[in-house]
């Protein structure tokens, strides 16, 4: 019954974010309104490299079926990362957007189009990898900004609704928000050793997420052994 280890782990997954969603509002309130009175500051101070890349001549038709990991907006939803229909560049390709080369633990946002403001941080397995044009790169200071913690912050309702409105400010037809614009981001700043309480916390969470992943799996080959 695959629809039934779907469905499972759907709830799952839900389940996982609401918790993450309730302890970050617990411990940091609404970052827009910001009541806990926390001390607000530019983003760009406290980040190394925000930016997005380009696509490589030739689009669609110039991708290769490995090599570097190129990111695109469809990779990127809230809190998780989509692997399917990832994009692969050569060596070659890849040199050309060496100003957005991927690094662990880098948060990414969509800033263009109907997904604009989706966000979540890079996992590890895919590096090396790339940006596309839609997508930027967030580096924190990691001695100042937990990743974690800013990428929480970002899909909060609060601030995406904030970050929804920027997307529209342009007057543009389509949806987009600038470099300068993510810069000029004013975030609260709790102390880190709270940020990394609530990185601690998310930790936690993914792991009882990925056991749960672990045992449908066993489920469903076993499921499977057992039919034949």
């Amino acid at each position: 019954m695959p629809w039934l280890t779907k469905a499972t782990l759907n709830i799952r997954t839900k389940n996982s974010s609401l918790k993450c969603k309730s302890r970050f509002n617990e411990m940091f309130g609404d970052p827009v309104l910001n009541e806990m009175g926390w001390e607000k500051h530019r983003l760009s101070k406290l980040t190394l490299k925000i930016g997005s890349g380009a696509t490589p001549r030739g689009g669609r038709e110039s991708y290769v079926n490995e090599g570097i990991a190129l990111i695109r907006s469809m990779n990127v939803y809230d809190g998780k990362f989509i692997f399917k229909d990832l994009a692969y560049l050569t060596n070659v390709q890849a040199e050309k957007l060496n100003n957005v080369i991927v690094e662990s633990d880098d948060v990414l946002l969509n800033i263009t189009g109907a997904s604009v403001s989706r966000c979540c941080i890079v996992p590890q397995n895919i590096l090396p990898a790339r940006v596309n044009q839609h997508v930027s790169i967030i580096r924190c200071k990691k001695h100042l900004l937990s990743p974690i913690f800013l990428n929480q912050l970002l899909i909060t309702s609060e601030f995406k609704s904030l970050l929804l409105k920027i997307g529209e400010s342009s007057g543009a037809t389509r949806q987009a928000i600038t470099k300068n614009q993510i810069e000029e981001l004013y975030i609260p700043l709790p102390p880190l050793s709270l940020q990394n309480e609530f990185a601690d916390f998310v930790a936690q969470v993914d792991k009882s997420q990925f056991a749960c992943e672990i045992v449908i799996k066993l489920w469903r080959n076993s499921l499977k052994s057992s039919i034949i």
